[in-house]
């Protein structure tokens, strides 16, 4: 029964921003959990969190729109910042460099400020998200078969 409350936990914790995968899956790796409910868990506490974000986003921005938001152009230079990675990187760059930098719990909420589809933003993070998890386990779980 220990070992069920153990894997809950895997998936609490990935749901959990600034836990999530990159220190999830190694520690629970690390702890001799089985790699494949532990991958399954982790991308499922992560990916549930990012459709709650975009589709929660909406009423969120509503309560909290200020005039600076009404307005096309950015309203400060950290967001005029922001608006030019994102005009270099675009969603997919900052779907895959979002778990590592920022989480991606973040990396949604940043992306969502740029107004993307949510078909195409709920695509790009999952896919990323996919792609982690599936390295970070091989990753973990081979380097710690070698040592």
């Amino acid at each position: 029964m220990d070992f069920l409350w153990a894997y809950f936990l895997v998936f609490i914790l990935a749901a959990t921003p600034w836990v999530e995968l990159l220190l999830v899956i190694p520690a629970a790796l690390g702890l001799g959990l089985n790699p494949l409910p532990v991958a399954v868990l982790a991308f499922a506490g992560n990916a549930i969190p990012v459709f709650i974000i975009v589709y929660g986003y909406r009423i969120w921005q509503s309560w909290r729109l200020s005039g600076c938001e009404k307005e096309s152009k950015p309203c400060s230079r950290r967001r005029k910042r922001a608006l030019n990675i994102w005009n270099r990187y675009g969603l997919p760059g900052l779907a895959f460099l979002g778990p590592l930098l920022t989480g991606i719990h973040l990396a949604v909420i940043i992306a969502l400020a740029f107004k993307p589809g949510k078909k195409a933003l709920l695509l790009w993070m999952n896919l990323s998200l996919f792609v982690w998890t599936v390295a970070l386990t091989a990753g973990v779980y081979y380097g710690l078969e070698l040592i």
